[in-house]
């Protein structure tokens, strides 16, 4: 059955309420110090363009511990790796029975250390990597040949002047929802990008895609719930 998540960082304000009905929430995404600045980075760089939104939050976060602590065991917490250590810690620090989603995609980690399988040798009911929309064919086979078998496609567009993300990312999941069925059809995919409506959703499940991740709407909460149910009809 086709599962929704509330993309991080819309995970953290929406949660498993009668609000969202029975959508997913990611929080995050949490790194291992804590990098304050926020609220600052959301006045100072989210912005509507005429090709979506755009942003250069850098991953504020209260860090992994309130992470941990803020994430319910219905919703899935995202994680990403900053320094070369990162992911060795955050798998000691995070409990292996708790769900997360690996950041492997935010502009602000491109450059960040090499993911290991060690997440995917836990049995948890989400563990899930989050890929770049501009990730190539080999980076993925490398993912799923590491174990993971649950991909997010896509975050946000690396420009100059920030992240893009909304519609303009569309193209991109659509190329790696082929990618991966063609590929690797045990793999289950979560597409998001620009979704709105139940058009947009569904053209995620027509190409292949197993799940919807829903971050664009966020911007207008109350239309989040109807989106679902109407979908789901």
């Amino acid at each position: 059955m086709t599962k929704h998540f509330i993309s991080a960082p819309f995970g953290n304000y929406l949660q498993h309420t009668n609000f969202i009905g029975d959508a997913i929430s990611v929080t995050g995404t949490f790194t291992v110090k804590p990098r304050p600045g926020l609220v600052k980075h959301i006045i100072k760089t989210l912005r509507y363009t005429r090709t979506g939104w755009r942003n250069k939050l850098g991953l504020r976060n209260p860090g992994i511990f309130k992470g941990i602590e803020n994430t319910a065991s219905n919703s899935v917490m995202s994680i990403a790796s900053l320094e070369p250590n990162d992911w060795r810690i955050l798998y000691e620090i995070v409990p292996k029975n708790m769900s997360v989603e690996l950041n492997i995609s935010c502009p602000n980690v491109d450059k960040h250390p090499n993911l290991t399988k060690s997440f995917a040798k836990d049995k948890r009911k989400w563990c899930i990597v989050k890929v770049p929309p501009t990730i190539t064919n080999k980076q993925l086979d490398k993912i799923v040949k590491l174990g993971y078998t649950q991909i997010h496609a896509s975050n946000t567009l690396p420009t100059e002047k920030g992240g893009l993300s909304g519609k303009i990312i569309a193209p991109y999941t659509l190329g790696i929802i082929s990618f991966l069925k063609e590929n690797y059809p045990h793999v289950e995919v979560i597409a998001g990008g620009g979704v709105t409506d139940k058009s947009s959703a569904q053209r995620y499940i027509d190409a292949g895609a197993d799940h919807i991740s829903l971050g664009t709407v966020c911007f207008t909460p109350w239309k989040v719930k109807s989106l679902i149910y109407e979908q789901l009809k």
